[in-house]
């Protein structure tokens, strides 16, 4: 039976194009966040204070299932979710897990699913202990010879809470130590050995209340300055991508059976020597997966709903070229993109800020050139 309302915490982009896509599925997105938020065009907004009982139990009433938008929110009310009777999907311990960079880490590896190897950063360190520490792991190479790269547990995004340490001098160590030793107590850092790697891509799958499991094409991605900028798929000129396709699905299928996983789910990998290494963890929707909006027959949001509400899963396949161009800080003439054939803009309708992610393009073309020629009309476009 389709469940018809679904709620989350968080009302970014993610949980508006949920709502986008529930509307075809007569499913209501019922969405809590500030009065602001992009999502409310598109969902049932609440946006009163969700700490209060009585605010809480207006919230949760009629609500068939809870979702998560991200990992960072939502969880602090998952146990009194669960005791209004209301199922979670994902399950809340795993995206538990998935926010937390050393229990994901751990996790994966557990799992022998392959990551970058990791140490954590003793909390109790000070300054020139943590200089200390920085600069032996970094001259003894132990966990990489290309260096380190310092994150947070908690939080941080497109490069926010990440320092990295490729080409260091003794002298940087005591400014970064510094810089460092202020989060290390909270959220609390690891650090990881850097991959040597050459590209980026992710697999976007989903597993429902039914255990059927789909996954689209691998994603290629493209980052500037840490925030991804350009998505595409499927990915051409990898001799070995049918065993990296392989791969992803046996790394994805495996995520979702251990953990009993429900949903849509990305997993962001680097494509080394020996094949995939996962970077990150996203329970949920992600950015890279927005081209299969147009670009397959069943989106991520349509396909997560479905997942979640106890519908079968839809159709993943894909008849041709698809890429995605983020609009980050940038203002945009909507006009400009009207009656252009093959590229679809999607506006969030946020305040643009400096390296804020305010839109996205998805690009469609049944070959590659036709995608190429697209592709380079919307850039000129924007």
């Amino acid at each position: 039976m389709v469940k018809n309302i679904v709620a989350c915490v968080g009302g970014g982009q993610l949980a508006q194009m949920l709502g986008q896509a529930g509307k075809g599925l007569e499913i209501t997105l019922r969405s809590a966040a500030k009065p602001d938020s992009c999502a409310f065009s598109d969902c049932e907004p609440f946006v009163e204070n969700l700490f209060d009982q009585e605010n809480f139990t207006s919230f949760i009433k009629d609500v068939d299932i809870f979702t998560f938008e991200s990992e960072h929110e939502g969880l602090e009310f998952s146990d009194k979710v669960l005791m209004n009777n209301v199922p979670i999907y994902p399950p809340a311990d795993f995206v538990k897990i998935a926010g937390d960079r050393f229990l994901e880490k751990s996790y994966l590896s557990n799992l022998d699913i392959p990551t970058a190897p990791f140490e954590l950063i003793d909390t109790e360190l000070n300054i020139k202990e943590l200089e200390i520490f920085l600069t032996d792991l970094f001259s003894s190479k132990t966990l990489s010879p290309n260096g380190l790269v310092v994150k947070t547990r908690h939080g941080g995004y497109d490069g926010k809470g990440q320092w990295v340490i490729s080409n260091a001098h003794e002298n940087d160590f005591n400014e970064l130590s510094k810089e460092i030793h202020s989060v290390i107590k909270s959220p609390g850092c690891i650090v990881e050995g850097l991959i040597d790697f050459s590209l980026e891509c992710s697999i976007i799958a989903a597993r429902s209340t039914k255990g059927e499991f789909a996954s689209w094409p691998l994603t290629r991605n493209e980052h500037q300055n840490s925030i991804l900028r350009f998505s595409y798929s499927p990915i051409l000129g990898l001799d070995n991508l049918e065993d990296l396709e392989i791969q992803a699905m046996h790394i994805a299928q495996t995520l979702c059976e251990q953990s009993n996983y429900i949903g849509t789910i990305a997993v962001e990998c680097f494509v080394a020597n020996n094949g995939l290494v996962v970077n990150e963890i996203a329970p949920r929707v992600h950015n890279s997966g927005h081209w299969t909006i147009e670009g397959s027959k069943t989106s991520q949001f349509e396909q997560h709903l479905r997942a979640i509400t106890g519908m079968e899963l839809g159709d993943t396949s894909c008849s041709g070229f698809s890429a995605m161009i983020n609009l980050v800080g940038v203002e945009i003439d909507a006009k400009r993109f009207e009656n252009q054939e093959g590229i679809f803009l999607h506006w969030y309708g946020k305040q643009v800020r400096k390296d804020r992610k305010v839109g996205h393009l998805t690009i469609i073309g049944s070959s590659i050139e036709q995608l190429n020629e697209r592709t380079k009309k919307a850039l000129e476009l924007i």
